[in-house]
């Protein structure tokens, strides 16, 4: 009883302490390796929606995902807990949440990062005073309000604005509100822009929730399902963008950390960035004269990275042309084979090192075959080539000879031993060229 007791007091002064709070530590900030101020990782919301304004459909896509039995319990649903409870033990950690609806909107007023015992139990004190303090749909309308959508985005208006270009949430469609609904779960994991055959999965899982729990028919989860996603934002123009987020995303991996706590955790993040070279690169990708202009206007793609060799850092980091944040990374989200960046790698310089070659060393670049491999060159042959302009030319043929001369092995080894993943089925002289026949991809 005392115990009850405590917990319905704290929790009436927490709430009152804390209602009118969204943040308590400020953004966070990133800075390059000399200690400059790279940017602030700022929220972007809209105007706060009314409950009325949120389609019944959407507010069902939440609660079937989120809390299923949000309108019966008063705050904390012991099933969950209880089910959650039993994780815990089994795995000795905090692994299962159970929380609520109510008590994710008390862990976003309260705003405490830590995952101990302690915190969950102030979680459900703020969560069960305010269950007592507002009506169902004032909470649901707080929590839409103020949950986060994958980077700096907060509330289900700034998302639908965000990822379907729509400001009026009647207008969503049953895809687009499971889409959101999938959220919550991973805002980056799922976030459509950057992973959407992800979101898509996630997606199909919001569906079927809401077909079990009858709030739609297994004709129109299935068609929702199949949709894939298109939607374009319009172009901003956003200084280190893509090397924020590959820091945001090696924040969460490396160290735990949600979005929400990297956008209003009030962290200091230095990074290895030179801003020099940073801002050099991106004026390169922002001049549509360094790239080919694509069939039907569309944009020539193309990502780029600069790694100090002494360190392993990452200088400068390009996610691709018009990169928008949260987006797909081409840097770092693809997943293709390195090509004629691994020519350098894999043939020059294990044929340097052998000390049989300079940069001098004139180079077959005959069109030619080696057994049953015949590669080709972009930009024409001739009898020979010196090394170095076999190079600056990035062309084929001269780099599968060379490697045919100091042995597919020499170049094996030498990528192995660099630490770049390869297989025994990389063992052939496409590896010259970046690729192999099976058309695996390198890690």
């Amino acid at each position: 009883m005392a115990g009850y007791l405590f917990i319905m007091v704290s929790g009436e002064k927490l709430l009152e302490a804390n209602k009118d709070k969204l943040t308590a530590y400020g953004t966070s900030k990133v800075y390059d390796r000399n200690g400059n101020l790279m940017g602030e990782l700022s929220i972007q919301k809209s105007d706060p929606v009314k409950i009325d304004d949120v389609p019944d459909l959407l507010k069902a896509a939440f609660i079937a995902t989120e809390d299923r039995r949000f309108n019966e319990h008063n705050g904390v649903d012991i099933w969950s807990i209880g089910r959650a409870a039993v994780k815990d033990i089994m795995a000795r950690s905090m692994v299962e949440g159970g929380s609520t609806i109510t008590q994710q909107l008390a862990k976003n007023i309260f705003l405490t990062r830590d995952k101990t015992f302690f915190r969950k139990a102030t979680e459900v004190s703020i969560a069960l005073a305010l269950e007592r303090n507002h009506t169902k749909d004032e909470i649901l309308e707080m929590y839409l309000n103020r949950i986060n959508f994958g980077g700096p985005y907060y509330g289900i208006k700034a998302a639908s604005q965000r990822y379907f270009g729509k400001s009026n949430l009647n207008d969503l469609k049953l895809w687009e509100m499971a889409t959101l609904a999938a959220m919550p779960k991973g805002p980056s994991k799922y976030n459509p822009l950057k992973n959407p055959e992800l979101s898509k999965e996630r997606r199909a899982v919001v569906l079927n929730l809401m077909r079990d729990q009858g709030y739609i028919s297994a004709q129109e989860a299935e068609k929702a399902k199949k949709v894939d996603y298109k939607y374009k934002p319009p172009a901003t123009q956003q200084k280190y963008t893509a090397f924020i987020d590959y820091v945001m995303d090696e924040a969460e991996q490396k160290w735990g950390l949600t979005a929400d706590d990297l956008n209003i955790g009030g962290y200091q993040i230095y990074t290895t960035m030179d801003a020099n070279a940073q801002q050099a690169m991106e004026a390169e990708f922002n001049n549509p004269a360094n790239f080919e202009k694509g069939a039907d206007d569309a944009i020539i793609q193309g990502s780029m990275v600069i790694i100090n060799q002494h360190t392993g850092g990452i200088v400068a980091l390009m996610g691709g042309r018009e990169y928008e944040r949260g987006g797909f990374n081409r840097a770092i989200d693809s997943r293709r084979q390195p090509g004629s960046a691994l020519k350098p790698i894999a043939v020059y310089a294990p044929a340097l090192e052998t000390g049989n070659y300079t940069k001098n060393s004139r180079l077959s670049n005959r069109k030619q075959c080696f057994g049953n491999y015949c590669p080709n060159n972009l930009h024409g042959y001739s009898e020979t080539v010196s090394m170095q302009e076999a190079i600056q030319r990035s062309e084929n043929i001269p780099a599968v000879w060379l490697l045919n001369q100091i042995g597919v092995k020499t170049g094996y080894n030498f990528v192995q031993n660099i630490g770049i993943k390869a297989t025994e089925d990389d063992k052939n002289l496409s590896l010259a060229l970046g690729g192999n026949e099976q058309g695996d991809q390198y890690v």
